[in-house]
């Protein structure tokens, strides 16, 4: 899939450039998946590495599959116990929250109309461990 592709008169178009230079643009299935593996480990607060993102396109209707780990923080309710803190809703508000967050920033980015995005949720990314020994 080659995903993104603009004509030249759409480039124009698109920057408002009243003179047009021949060529297209276009931007690799990889590099979609990158890109989409990019926003969701933004969106989502976690490393990267830690992201799996895939783009398909099935007659013209795109969609999105993201595997994410959970963003929490570990605290101390009291001496000897912790507790998942919920930073940010249920992880079902979450996922909701962050799909239309990835489909915006794709469209933004790439210009692609995102139809679904289907997020699973793969284990829990510590924050606090993540930035414990960090100089701030």
């Amino acid at each position: 899939m080659s995903a993104g592709t603009l004509g030249f008169e759409q480039e124009a178009k698109l920057h408002n450039h009243s003179t047009a230079r021949a060529g297209y643009t276009s931007i690799s299935s990889g590099t979609m998946d990158q890109l989409l593996a990019a926003i969701a480990a933004e969106t989502f607060n976690v490393p990267l590495r830690d992201v799996r993102a895939g783009i398909h396109d099935e007659q013209g209707q795109v969609s999105v599959t993201l595997a994410v780990p959970v963003a929490l923080t570990l605290m101390a309710e009291r001496p000897g116990k912790d507790f998942l803190a919920n930073d940010a809703g249920t992880l079902f508000e979450r996922a909701a929250s962050a799909r239309a967050v990835v489909a915006q920033r794709l469209y933004e980015l790439a210009g692609t109309n995102i139809t679904r995005v289907d997020v699973r949720f793969t284990g829990i990314h510590d924050r606090k461990q993540a930035t414990a020994g960090r100089v701030q």
